[in-house]
């Protein structure tokens, strides 16, 4: 019998989200990127389709020093094999060939990781429902900032408010469990989860 693979989408994993910025950081964001790190490679040693989608502004780039303005995060870079989708828009469906790869891997689920709670998420997701594509949130991977009152916990518990009633999640462990264990797939242990 045939296994499926699933895809894990990264959505706005660029370094930004980790400085110093508009919105402030909780200190999760850190380690939110560690556990994408690790997903990402687990699942590229387990052959699943990889998908980035990064965000590009129209507005000319002002670099301070910093990083490159879209430079994607340490670990996070996407490979040649590896589909790259830019959205100049808030939902990376902003960028046509986004849906229509997602429709191609369709069957098993597609995981989105990243960093955009809640603006870039919560757009991508709605606009999968709109679309009738099922995306399948990791929780534990998905970063955020902020919102003028909100901490950057409260914003992403409202996210994931929202999310629950729209689409589906699978905690991190769930995912390790049932889609990278095999023989040959990495265990929780050695891809530094968990246990």
């Amino acid at each position: 019998m045939t296994r499926y693979l699933p895809t894990l989408v990264l959505l706005d994993c660029q370094r930004e989200s980790l400085e110093p910025g508009e919105g402030e950081d909780d200190g999760s964001n850190g380690a939110v990127a560690d556990r994408i790190r690790r997903l990402l490679t687990s699942a590229r040693l387990s052959g699943w389709p990889i998908l980035h989608c990064q965000y590009q502004s129209n507005r000319p780039a002002i670099n301070c020093g910093l990083t490159v303005p879209g430079a994607p995060i340490d670990g996070l870079r996407p490979l040649s094999r590896e589909a790259v989708f830019i959205r100049t828009g808030l939902s990376a469906y902003s960028d046509p060939d986004f849906g229509r790869m997602v429709r191609h891997y369709a069957g098993p689920p597609c995981f989105l990781v990243g960093f955009s709670a809640p603006f870039s998420l919560m757009a991508t997701m709605f606009d999968a429902v709109a679309r009738g594509q099922q995306l399948t949130v990791i929780p534990e991977a998905v970063g955020g900032r902020a919102v003028g009152l909100r901490s950057a916990s409260s914003v992403r518990d409202i996210s994931f408010d929202l999310i629950d009633r729209l689409s589906s999640t699978m905690p991190l462990d769930e995912v390790v469990e049932t889609w990278l264990r095999s023989p040959t797939a990495p265990t929780l242990k050695t891809i530094g989860i968990g246990r």
